[in-house]
């Protein structure tokens, strides 16, 4: 009940300085109401950095229709159990636990591989992406303390963590095997996700061959990419383009402007054939 109080306290200080139009157009807002799926996406993105400094789990969880709060207090204690488990470990044990925690992780949540699922997907259901469980593990590992990076190319997501002593390892969510020692090793995993570029629309319609390094943020933003991809398959172009929108308030990655140009054609393709 807090959390709807704050939530319901928050969207009467914003509703009350500005005057909400359908299609978000005041200055004072990014998103309107009518756009907002939920309370709690309607403040994180219309407030995003604040959001994200006072509780990244608001960002993490925007994008899940209609997020009780309730629903958001019980999933979020959820994780911070499972990470606080982690940290009693690590302070009475001597040796490593990054694998221990690549597995159990595994067993506890990644129940069944399914595209575009959002963080809460993965925790209510157990479906998750290599987008969703990447955006687990960094959490934990941030939570642990240690040193990681996101790496993401055009189609597969994946984690380099610094174990504090066994030094790199790479951390691939959706595979049983996906927990990788050793510098040829992960070199050659590597090499084989850049060889996925045949099966990506980005490289097939523009030749582009997209590598960056993410924050945890951009994954939190870039689960609105993955609802995008998803209403295109499913021929609704407006709630693909208007889930590339918010994608844009989060993140910057450049894949959302370069999927928002190819619906631009689409739609005007579609437009022409009328």
């Amino acid at each position: 009940m807090k959390f709807i109080k704050s939530i319901y306290h928050l969207l009467f200080t914003i509703i009350v300085s500005v005057t909400v139009n359908v299609y978000a157009q005041e200055e004072s807002l990014t998103l309107s109401k009518h756009q907002s799926h939920s309370m709690l996406e309607y403040y994180a993105l219309n407030h995003s950095e604040q959001a994200w400094e006072k509780d990244p789990f608001y960002l993490y969880f925007s994008p899940q229709e209609n997020i009780s709060g309730e629903e958001f207090n019980a999933l979020k204690s959820e994780v911070n159990n499972w990470v606080n488990k982690w940290k009693a470990l690590e302070q009475k044990n001597n040796q490593s636990i990054t694998k221990k925690i690549f597995t159990k992780t595994r067993q506890k949540f990644l129940k069944g591989y399914k595209e575009c699922s959002t963080f809460s997907d993965l925790l209510e259901k157990g479906k998750y992406d290599c987008l969703s469980a990447t955006l687990l593990y960094a959490h934990i590992f941030q939570e642990l303390g240690y040193e990681y990076s996101i790496h993401q190319n055009n189609s597969h997501v994946y984690l380099i963590v610094e174990d504090p002593r066994l030094g790199k390892t790479l951390i691939e969510s959706t595979d049983i095997y996906g927990y990788v020692i050793g510098e040829q090793n992960i070199e050659k995993r590597i090499k084989g996700y850049e060889k996925r570029l045949e099966t990506s629309l980005l490289y097939s319609r523009y030749g582009m061959n997209l590598t960056e390094t993410l924050s945890i943020k951009d994954i939190a933003g870039l689960q609105y990419y993955n609802l995008a991809v998803a209403s295109y398959r499913a021929n609704d172009l407006y709630e693909a383009k208007l889930s590339l929108y918010k994608a844009s308030i989060i993140t910057d990655s450049p894949r959302v402007e370069y999927f928002n140009f190819y619906l631009e054609e689409s739609n005007n393709l579609i437009s022409a054939m009328r």
